[in-house]
């Protein structure tokens, strides 16, 4: 197959490289217009794929004035939005890349770090009404002290009357709680499913349902759907009962996402 060229610009920010793909979109380094009066001189833009609407572009805008809005050192920033046939948007640039993807080998400590921040910024939204609906291991970025959420889930939302196999990316089946995939609306409770499916991956290197299949979400739906989470036997006490407790049904999970990161805390160091 030929290799997609890169465009030079989206929108006004002039792209410098292509980082990947995941969340429904792709992902470039960029640098940003001087009518956003950064002081950083590098951005990440992500574009969604497919034609965007007027209406999805709007639901879409709204969903990151919200996010923007609230006040945390552990969410990314959020820059612009821009609609050119296709939806996207502009956040802060990670030079560490993310717990999915880092730009070198983590030690545990600083994967543990990574999502204990992750899950404060979670719950910053939570405070704030806001369920992010894409907590996975690329949305967990590295930073030198510990990490920051970004990502928000928008992909259920500029794609409001689709059905999820429209959106739920194969890999991403694995951070899901089985109640969203069922049809369930985000919420506190599917986000702290989803910092456990985090956490069992980056302790064990394993999926909690296994190996799905990468390629059809429909498929990788099912296969979550049929077969109940399992947790590593690599896991030592501590680690098994915070992750069960994540992934328990929605009532007997830990009520707030700092409570995970407090929990997280205590697993450093050891």
């Amino acid at each position: 197959m030929p290799e997609v060229e890169i465009p030079q610009q989206l929108a006004d920010f002039t792209v410098l490289e292509k980082l990947g793909m995941g969340g429904n979109g792709t992902f470039y380094l960029a640098v940003p217009p001087a009518r956003l009066g950064l002081a950083t001189d590098r951005v990440v833009v992500k574009v969604f794929g497919g034609v965007c609407s007027d209406d999805a572009y709007r639901r879409g805008v709204r969903e990151l004035r919200a996010f923007a809005a609230v006040v945390s050192p552990y969410l990314a920033g959020l820059y612009d939005a821009v609609l050119q046939g296709q939806f996207m948007y502009a956040m802060e640039y990670f030079p560490l890349g993310s717990l999915g993807s880092p730009a070198r080998e983590l030690s545990r400590d600083e994967k543990l770090a990574a999502i204990a921040d992750a899950a404060r910024g979670v719950d910053a939204l939570h405070e704030a009404g806001i369920a992010h609906a894409n907590v996975t291991p690329s949305s967990i970025m590295v930073t030198e002290t510990g990490g920051k959420i970004s990502d928000l889930g928008l992909a259920r939302v500029l794609a409001a009357d689709e059905p999820i196999t429209s959106f739920a990316q194969p890999g991403a089946v694995q951070y899901m709680d089985p109640a969203l995939l069922a049809g369930d609306v985000p919420s506190r409770a599917t986000d702290i499913w989803s910092l456990g499916a985090c956490l069992h991956r980056a302790l064990t290197g394993d999926g909690v349902y296994g190996e799905v299949p990468d390629t059809q979400p429909l498929l990788a739906i099912r296969a979550a759907l049929s077969t109940p989470p399992a947790l590593s036997e690599n896991l030592d006490r501590d680690e098994r009962t915070l992750i069960a407790n994540c992934l328990a049904l929605a009532g007997s999970r830990p009520s707030t996402a700092m409570e995970v990161a407090v929990r997280i805390d205590g697993l450093r160091g050891r």
